[in-house]
């Protein structure tokens, strides 16, 4: 969630109100080890921070953002992931095919059937045909 957040965030808080957004935090990751303790490190301004995991960060910020969605009306969905594993990915995924699916049908479109973009994949095999 923070990569990019000055230049996307911006465009996304007061842009054009035409979009729907997703946010996902994942629970019980390896980033619960890694504590912000050295207090030497920090600058004043960020004391706060000490003795936080960057996990905690993750899930304050995850937070915020929210709150300020919310006050801006912009329309978003929350997506925890309570374990971090091939089983809860994998099932993700396969709840985001369905819902591309039923999306697709819903608007009248072929979710199955693409040909822009199978443009990009007959060019990407003439790429693999030169060398």
């Amino acid at each position: 969630m923070p990569k990019d957040n000055h230049s996307v965030m911006q465009h996304y808080l007061d842009g054009k109100k035409n979009n729907f957004y997703t946010f996902f935090l994942c629970k019980n990751s390896s980033l619960d080890k890694i504590k912000i303790v050295n207090s030497k490190l920090l600058h004043k301004t960020h004391e706060y921070l000490r003795g936080l995991s960057i996990n905690q960060i993750l899930e304050k910020q995850f937070i915020a953002t929210q709150k300020v969605f919310h006050k801006k009306k912009l329309p978003f969905r929350n997506i925890v992931v309570s374990k971090r594993d091939e089983n809860s990915i994998g099932g993700l995924f396969c709840y985001f095919i369905l819902e591309t699916i039923l999306l697709g049908r819903a608007l009248g479109i072929n979710p199955y059937n693409q040909p822009a973009v199978e443009l990009i994949k007959i060019e990407t095999k003439k790429q693999f045909a030169q060398k």
